[in-house]
């Protein structure tokens, strides 16, 4: 079962480097991934090459509260950026002359009466 251990580390590698591949399409949020996965390779393969104890003890705690950190900051990183295109893309339609919503009503200063 040894020979997983090493797969691990080839399967963190690869999906970092899918990510950087593809983080010009998800934008901030592809890159912490490809480096979320850079350092999965690195943590598993210090537990497959050098033989250390990674996920025991002390070490456990911190690669919890490693991994904790960086999906937060990862789905906070991709929900800002979805939230941004969405204001952008509600911005670019075009809108009818009695339109009523929140952009309208600043842009016309609540003059779209009819």
């Amino acid at each position: 079962m040894e020979y997983l251990q090493y797969f691990y580390v080839v399967l963190w590698v690869a999906l970092g480097v899918l990510c950087v591949f593809i983080g010009k399409r998800l934008g901030a949020a592809g890159y912490m991934l490809a480096g979320f996965f850079g350092f999965l390779a690195v943590w598993y393969g210090l537990r497959s090459f050098a033989g250390l104890p990674v996920f025991d003890g002390v070490l456990g705690i911190v690669y919890r509260v490693i991994l904790l950190v960086f999906l937060g900051l990862t789905v906070w990183v991709w929900y800002r950026g979805r939230k941004a295109a969405a204001q952008k893309d509600k911005k670019a339609l075009p809108h009818d002359d009695d339109c009523h919503c929140d952009t309208c009503e600043e842009e016309h200063g609540g003059q779209n009466e009819g």
